[in-house]
């Protein structure tokens, strides 16, 4: 008997029994099911699910899961599925019943339906001013052979990501440096306490929502420092399975696995999760045969806690608390540079949002961050002595941040308060084997920040269907950065101690920004722009106090950096098209201009023969850019293409070191029936780097360009209410031989992944 035909019989069968049904009365029935992406499989929550007769609905879960009792239920009723990111279905309620799985087709045009969203999903950017922002989806690509957060983030063509040897990854953003970007997990503020910088292969994809780059320096919610962007990491409290397994092998030795357990137990949502991992790398000595290897182990474990304190009838919280415990361990062993660096970061966490005695639109949350990091590597001074350093870091942190929002009808506020204790003890210790020569460094900083956040939106009243929106936004943020020292010392080989002022400052800075944007929408056809201008502000990193040129020339200076401040002004247009033909489904288009010009812009600087770097105010410096993105649609979005390039101006490369100058990318994506092949290519300018070679100098390397392909594919397998998961990956298909001392960069690389969920 054929497939088609069973689909008969079972119709007619299920018809039978609601006939039956029907004629009890007040016969009551049950309807449940799964709410699907028609292409990925992927399940799709915050779906309205509404019979109108009845005048009863609910909304599907994270899971994509729902529920609904129906009493008396007549043949004709219908059953509509209703989700602003996908077409709106009407089913018969035997339709309904006779599957397991209802499959939505997405649309290219968000259409605006009324929609019950869960505070979970809203976007935490619209609170701040509309700028240029890519939204990744991490349930997308956790099992896509991406090894981490920084293998994501890198399809894009706004953002470099740099991988040291060490394993440690940092996210530059429109030519920006890693210290420019502001790294926020579950709204807490990442960055090293040190030098500002966070580690962004320490983000696990299996934990987290999606991940919300803002593009550019325009940003006031989320603190001042944002010079090129900010990396908004959401996690996730809820997921669609209970239990997940994924063992990841390939090359270099990989060897990754990731336990997680997660369960909902009414309105309490519990977590946990642990992924560990270790890779192997060769590394050559030059002109010799030994070989020698890079070793990496990590480990990554989370817990979380959610608990809705108020939902609507349909389920969907408006009122939640959480609490969440992060811990990453990292550990690397360099064999022939001798060099070992060992990371152990911890983040204890708590986050309401919703309505509290009687306020409503509250946002308050609360951290303390800790961190120690140990670090012995072998180098030479400027007199060719071989000598060591080991450097010790105890960095931790205090954070409270709190918000309102106060809507109207053409009028929306926020005011909100931020607060970071940070408090870093630093001590160096420099040896060098063949003299006497000592010197040693220490330093027990303390950093408050107080910042004051005030976000004015203005709604024009539309005047038309299709400009649905025009508004002025004015946002205005004041911070009080305080720092003090306490038991500064530096020795030197005779143990004398050289005394320099100890580090006190008092920074007040303000920031200003304004907007102007629109959007209008007819369907098919929509569009939005904006334009920012606006000025932010950079205050010294600890490191970079300690670490100034005057301080290592001389004994009697203060260290001299002045804060970083920026006034920038950008301009960004996004079309979209939906044709709803069968074979060009709809595209889309989006570009952006901005410039920015600095005032005592940081420099780095790597004195010969240390690996220490000492910093400088450039009194004047500018970037220019341009960046643009096509997407194409086919097929009903069962195949995706973009095109991406990016391209800027310095207006003096060492001033920007080790940023390339324009970046190319081609991604194409193809969905069906759980099967998904991503194909991402990508062309990266020519760099300027300094290297730490194998004999302990540092010289200036021109790394060459690059042009490479990677290949993702994936399928799913469902079986009842388990799925099984098989996913294989080639990175950097076009084998590139280059390599930077001994260790080889563009090389090929494999990953298999093997996971199964319940």
């Amino acid at each position: 008997m054929s497939a088609s035909s069973i689909r008969c019989l079972r119709f007619i069968w299920i018809t039978l029994l609601l006939s039956i049904a029907f004629s009890i009365s007040a016969q009551e029935l049950v309807i449940n099911g799964k709410v699907r992406d028609a292409n990925t499989h992927r399940e799709i929550p915050n779906v309205n699910i509404y019979i109108k007769d009845l005048g009863i609905g609910t909304v599907s879960n994270a899971a994509g899961r729902f529920s609904m009792r129906v009493v008396r239920p007549e043949p004709a009723m219908m059953v509509m599925f209703q989700h602003v990111a996908y077409d709106t279905l009407y089913l018969m309620i035997e339709e309904v019943l006779s599957t397991n799985n209802i499959n939505m087709q997405e649309r290219v045009i968000s259409i605006p339906v009324v929609q019950t969203e869960s505070i979970e999903s809203q976007l935490e950017i619209h609170k701040d001013l509309p700028q240029s922002v890519s939204v990744l989806d991490a349930r997308i690509f956790d099992l896509h052979g991406y090894i981490d957060a920084g293998d994501l983030l890198r399809t894009d063509h706004s953002i470099q990501v740099d991988e040291e040897i060490s394993g440690k990854k940092t996210v530059s953003i429109r030519g920006g440096s890693p210290d420019e970007v502001i790294v926020l997990y579950n709204g807490i503020k990442m960055n090293s306490n040190l030098d500002n910088i966070f580690d962004i292969s320490l983000i696990n994809l299996a934990e987290i929502e999606r991940l919300e780059v803002i593009k550019g320096s325009n940003t006031t919610l989320y603190g001042s420092e944002g010079f090129s962007g900010v990396v908004n990491v959401i996690p996730r409290f809820q997921q669609d399975y209970n239990f997940r397994f994924q063992q990841q092998i390939g090359a270099y030795n990989t060897n990754n696995w990731g336990l997680h357990l997660f369960k909902d137990i009414g309105r309490m949502h519990a977590g946990y999760s642990v992924k560990k991992g270790e890779a192997e790398r060769e590394l050559a000595q030059s002109g010799e045969e030994v070989i020698e290897v890079l070793k990496n182990d990590s480990e990554h474990q989370t817990a979380s806690l959610a608990y809705n304190l108020s939902e609507t009838t349909a389920g969907v919280p408006t009122s939640t608390v959480g609490v969440m415990y992060n811990r990453s361990m990292v550990d690397y062993f360099n064999e022939r540079d001798e060099e070992t660096l060992s990371n152990f970061n911890q983040m204890v966490s708590t986050r309401f949002v919703g309505e509290l005695f009687g306020v409503d639109q509250l946002n308050i949350s609360g951290a303390y961050q800790w961190q120690e990091e140990d670090q012995y590597l072998r180098f030479f001074n400027l007199d060719s002595e071989d000598g060591y350093l080991t450097r010790n870091i105890d960095n931790s942190s205090w954070h409270f941040n709190a918000n309102k929002s106060i809507d109207m009808e053409y009028f929306q506020v926020l005011l909100g308060y931020q607060f970071k204790n940070a408090r870093l003890d630093f001590q160096d210790d420099r040896s060098y084997l063949n003299s006497s020569q000592n010197i040693f460094q220490s330093s027990d900083i303390t950093r408050q920040n107080h910042g004051f956040v005030s976000i004015a939106k203005v709604k024009i009243p539309p005047r038309s269907s299709f400009l649905q929106r025009v508004n002025f936004d004015l946002s205005v943020r004041y911070d009080m950065v305080d720092d003090k020292q306490d038991n500064p010392a530096a020795l030197n080989e005779s143990n004398d101690e050289f005394g320099y002022t100890p580090i006190e400052n008092a920074w007040r800075e303000s920031m200003v920004k304004l907007s102007t944007h629109f959007s209008g929408n007819n369907g098919r056809f929509a569009f939005k722009g904006f334009l920012n201008v606006g000025s932010n502000v950079k205050f010294p990193t600890l490191l970079q106090q300690i670490s100034t040129r005057e301080l290592l020339s001389s004994a009697v200076e203060v260290p001299s950096l002045e804060a970083e401040k920026n006034r920038s002004v950008e301009m960004g247009l996004n079309l979209l098209h939906q044709v709803g033909r069968s074979d060009i489904y709809g595209w889309e288009l989006s570009g952006n201009i901005f410039r920015n010009s600095y005032q005592n812009k940081f420099r780095s600087y790597y004195l010969p023969g240390t690996p220490i770097p000492v910093y400088d105010n450039v009194s004047e410096a500018t970037l220019t850019g341009f960046e643009a993105k096509q997407s194409l649609y086919l097929f009903q979005k069962k195949m995706t293409m973009d095109v991406g390039a990016s391209r800027y101006i310095f207006s003096d490369q060492p001033t920007f070191p080790f940023k390339h100058d324009r970046k190319y990318t081609i991604n194409m994506r193809l969905n069906q029936y759980g099967y998904a092949l991503h194909l991402h290519a990508y062309q990266e300018g020519e760099q300027i780097a300094q290297i730490r070679t194998t004999d302990g100098e540092f010289r200036e390397t021109k790394i060459p360009k690059i042009s490479n392909l990677d290949i993702h594919f994936s399928k799913s397998f469902e079986i009842d209410r388990v799925k099984l998961i098989f996913n294989a990956s080639l990175r950097n298909a076009l084998d590139d031989d280059f390599d930077l001392e001994g260790l080889i960069l563009r090389e090929r690389r494999y990953y298999l992944t093997l996971g199964i969920e319940y």
